[in-house]
């Protein structure tokens, strides 16, 4: 074999290699986020470090601290289950109750600990848009 067979060779082999390690035998967490309902949340018994959960604000379970308002709590629901939410943070502007949001964390003594608090836009603002004439 010819110097440049063997060098694309050893290049195939290399990178065949480090994929199949990324894939097969790395198991980095850290690098995913799994989608959790507010159901599994409450058959789990284990603390879960990166979640994601979305559903909607239950009606009057929002509690903006009094010393300090950046620290909120509140519930999510998904159906006829709900779970408590603590966030410390600027809130979306869409905050309110019934919002849709999603919220990532963690899990523990079934309290998400939100890091990330997003709300979800209005479906009324999709009309608007639809009716915009292309220039």
């Amino acid at each position: 074999m010819n110097k440049v067979t063997t060098s694309t060779l050893i290049i195939f082999v290399l990178i065949a290699g480090w994929v199949f390690y990324l894939t097969n035998i790395k198991k980095d967490d850290s690098l995913t986020v799994r989608y959790y309902s507010i159901s599994e949340l409450a058959i789990e018994s284990n603390d879960i470090q990166k979640i994601k959960v979305g559903g909607y604000i239950k009606p009057n379970s929002i509690d903006i601290s009094e010393d300090d308002q950046l620290e909120v709590s509140f519930f999510v629901y998904q159906n006829n289950d709900s779970v408590k939410v603590t966030y410390y943070g600027i809130r979306p502007d869409l905050f309110k109750d019934d919002a849709e949001v999603v919220v990532s964390g963690s899990y523990s003594d079934s309290i998400i600990s939100a890091t990330e608090l997003q709300t979800k836009c209005a479906s009324r603002y999709e009309g608007d848009l639809k009716n915009i004439e292309k220039i």
